[in-house]
């Protein structure tokens, strides 16, 4: 009894990058400011679609499996958002407390 070789496994798509829509690696062109400006915006977008979920499936037309994932991916954004502000300021504070 011949054994069916196992086929070729697709790959895996690109993740999306936490910065905005755009590609998981900016371009080299891209500003930093242009980089915080998209994450800022990510992060308010991804808040509205959890606040609109959340109004539609209290006025009974949503699907609580839906509004708890983005509830859950909303809180997991700003939690992100949070820890790399908080990061920045201890980094500037650092750099601010040198001697030189």
């Amino acid at each position: 009894m011949p054994i069916a070789p196992i086929s070729a496994v697709p790959a895996l798509p690109p993740m999306p990058s936490l910065l905005g829509s755009g590609p998981a690696a900016p371009a080299a062109s891209t500003s930093f400011g242009t980089l915080v400006s998209n994450a800022v915006n990510g992060l308010q977008a991804s808040q509205s679609a959890a606040s609109a979920a959340e109004a539609q499936s209290a006025a009974g037309q949503g699907n609580l499996a839906d509004t708890m994932i983005a509830a859950s991916k909303a809180s997991l954004d700003t939690q992100i958002a949070t820890d790399l502000l908080n990061k920045a300021i201890a980094s500037y504070t650092g750099i601010m407390n040198m001697s030189f």
